[in-house]
């Protein structure tokens, strides 16, 4: 790796422009940490930024392109007879073409932060004769994207870049492939849009024949729970990472790049942000939301109690939640803030009135705007905290997840009283 990053030192965009070009045509060269370093060396002042990046990712496009008509011209009868000799026997090419099979175009734009996958895409996408100009939109994107993250990061972090590369890359590989996970979701969604209504409307017939004005409570039950189960789900891997003392560099890199994004300019609002979880304000979304739901509320007394159950049990699951973890990590190095009480009851308080927003909207659009809003200004209030040093980010994320359990499960039991007291109430034929 000295030897990569002395030539960086000497020959700066041209050995970037090269060294990412024979990558991406498989020769083995630890362009990510180079990338990083050059990253620092833009820091340093050695370097322009934006001219790294267009070196990078030219290099890389070339290389990629290089890759792609190697593959076309070769084909897949060769590669399985001598891929072995350059990594990519039958194995790795069955393992690709399950990939590409499950991700399609999208692989193209997000392979590039997984390690092993990235160096034979290009190739794959050749054997199996993608059209060129549909490889090169998607390719070339994820080239710059990839060439881009990493130069930014190294310049976030300077001298500490070769500390947190490698969580860093980390993080950037979990998020590319929940990227690559959306896009399916999304491009299934777009192509099997009429058959997808149509098992919507068999679901219907079928499942709600019954009770049809139920449908939406159904739905939105089945959504609540969802996302219940993935927020409990996140919660334990949370409270694992806190035992195992692991959130040392996600603090640190968390930190890191929040200071960078926000300058001094931005304190006198950090210090805004940050007072809108303090009781004033949450008072007056308290005062609100009780308000709309008297205005607007169809089962006013229901909603109510369980509104009061929402805040006073958060009040106490706050507090026993800081009890436990102390009695568990008395006499160790753990912080005292783990989960961030303050963001708990802010997602509890924010997120309640956003519910009541959705379940009895003035208008669609009106209901868009408040969950724009109210999760920005969530956003804003756990970044601002982290920004003023008030809290770790990792207590502010603990917060969020604990926080969002309890007020999904508020929300779910609301639901499921709500359907049960229709049912109860509407009556059945024989």
């Amino acid at each position: 790796m000295d030897f990569f990053m002395n030539m960086i030192d000497h020959h700066g965009y041209l050995f970037l422009f090269f060294s990412l070009m024979l990558e991406l045509i498989i020769v083995p060269i630890p362009n990510e940490v180079l990338m990083s370093y050059v990253g620092f060396v833009v820091y340093q002042g050695k370097l322009n930024w934006f001219l790294t990046i267009m070196f990078g990712g030219v290099g890389g496009i070339i290389g990629v392109s290089v890759s792609y008509w190697i593959g076309y011209k070769l084909g897949a009868p060769f590669f399985y007879k001598h891929g072995r000799k350059i990594h990519l026997g039958p194995e790795k090419l069955d393992k690709m073409a399950a990939w590409h099979k499950k991700y399609g175009k999208a692989l193209l734009v997000f392979a590039y932060f997984v390690p092993g996958v990235r160096h034979v895409t290009s190739i794959f996408s050749g054997i199996t004769k993608m059209n060129f100009k549909t490889f090169a939109i998607f390719a070339y994107i994820g080239v710059f994207i990839w060439v881009g993250t990493f130069i930014t990061l190294g310049k976030i972090f300077g001298p500490k870049w070769e500390e947190f590369h490698q969580e860093a890359s980390k993080f950037l590989g979990v998020a590319s492939v929940l990227g690559a996970l959306i896009y399916v979701i999304y491009f299934f969604i777009k192509t099997n849009r009429e058959k997808i209504k149509e098992n919507s409307w068999l679901l219907y017939e079928h499942t709600f024949k019954r009770f049809k004005s139920f449908i939406g409570i159904k739905l939105f039950i089945l959504f609540v729970s969802l996302v219940l189960i993935t927020l409990i789900s996140f919660m334990v891997g949370l409270i694992q990472d806190f035992i195992a003392n692991e959130f040392g560099q996600f603090n640190i890199i968390s930190t890191t790049v929040i200071n960078y994004i926000f300058d001094d300019r931005w304190r006198g609002a950090m210090h805004y942000f940050s007072a809108l979880s303090s009781w004033k304000p949450l008072d007056g979304v308290i005062l609100l939301t009780v308000f709309w739901l008297l205005v607007l509320g169809k089962n006013k007394l229901m909603e109510l109690q369980f509104y009061a159950v929402n805040l006073i049990g958060a009040l106490i699951f706050g507090k026993g939640l800081h009890i436990l973890f102390d009695y568990f990590t008395e006499g160790r190095n753990f912080s005292d803030a783990f989960p961030s009480e303050s963001m708990l009851i802010s997602i509890v308080i924010y997120g309640f009135f956003l519910y009541v927003i959705i379940r009895h909207p003035i208008s669609h659009f009106f209901s868009v705007v408040a969950l724009v809003l109210t999760i920005s200004i969530l956003a804003m209030i756990a970044i601002s905290k982290s920004y003023l040093q008030i809290q770790q980010p990792s207590d502010l994320v603990g917060g969020f997840a604990f926080g969002g359990v309890w007020v999904s499960l508020v929300i779910l039991l609301i639901e499921i009283f709500r359907f049960l007291t229709l049912i109860k109430s509407t009556p059945t034929k024989e």
